[in-house]
């Protein structure tokens, strides 16, 4: 589904200066794949989703979804911010179908189905509000709407939840999972929390301080569907020690 291949990313300042973001990155996700990426702050997480993405070009290497090198960005590929994003003077369903209606694949069905995912999101009754009208959860609970309305084979989240509380937050990780298990497109997650990566993810990518590069791979074994009662299992902590071991090192992994 997602090929990354030898990736490297440098970025020029406005002085002349270069600045490595990422360096020969390799990566493959399959088709429906759940994939989170941690790291440091600066590492270049960031910046491999809007590789992906097609925001901004390679360096070196190649980034190819379905066997095509991405050279822009595709209509089979969707992203989710930090920050919602959502148009100030729209209201919740307007949001939802503005990507649609931007790209005219809008049809007589598209605000039936944007309904329908904005009930399955806990959203049913707010499809007139206006953003300003509802809490951060629930915008952010509109922008994955919006998202997924456009049935994306790929869906790239860049710390979606980053801005939310701590409670607010793990409603979203179970109702992201939620969505993803109903869809299965391949996902790219970025987060800065490590249990957040363990519970979410088939396999969570470790990027090493910048330059960024796959500094390991961890298979999370945990089964479906997913709760945070299993935080407490061997397999949770397992995987969560080995994170924290190439990110902090071995012994405040373990303290």
């Amino acid at each position: 589904m997602i090929r990354i291949l030898h990736v490297g990313k440098t970025f020029r300042g406005r002085d002349g200066s270069a600045v490595e973001a990422l360096r020969d990155v390799s990566l493959d996700v399959a088709e429906g794949e759940f994939v989170a990426i941690v790291g440091a702050s600066g590492c270049g997480k960031s910046t491999l989703l809007r590789l992906v993405a097609g925001l901004v070009p390679a360096s070196t290497g190649e980034v190819a979804l379905h066997g095509e090198a991405v050279t822009g960005p595709r209509e089979d590929t969707a992203m989710v911010f930090q920050a919602p994003t959502l148009l100030p003077w729209a209201d919740v369903l307007r949001n939802v179908t503005f990507p649609l209606r931007l790209m005219h694949r809008a049809g007589p069905g598209t605000e039936d189905r944007a309904r329908a995912l904005l009930a399955t999101a806990g959203l049913a009754g707010f499809e007139g509000k206006l953003p300003s009208e509802l809490s951060g959860g629930m915008q952010q609970r509109v922008a994955i709407c919006r998202a997924l309305l456009q049935e994306p084979r790929v869906l790239l989240m860049d710390e979606p939840f980053g801005a939310l509380d701590a409670l607010t937050r793990e409603e979203m990780s179970l109702e992201l999972l939620r969505l993803w298990s109903a869809r299965r497109m391949a996902v790219l997650f970025v987060t800065h929390s490590i249990p957040e990566a363990v519970l979410l993810a088939d396999r969570v990518v470790v990027v090493s301080p910048r330059p960024g590069r796959v500094a390991d791979v961890v298979e999370v074994s945990l089964p479906r569907p997913r709760s945070f009662d299993q935080e407490g299992s061997d397999e949770f902590q397992r995987c969560a020690r080995r994170i924290r071991a190439h990110i902090f090192g071995e012994r405040r992994a373990v303290a």
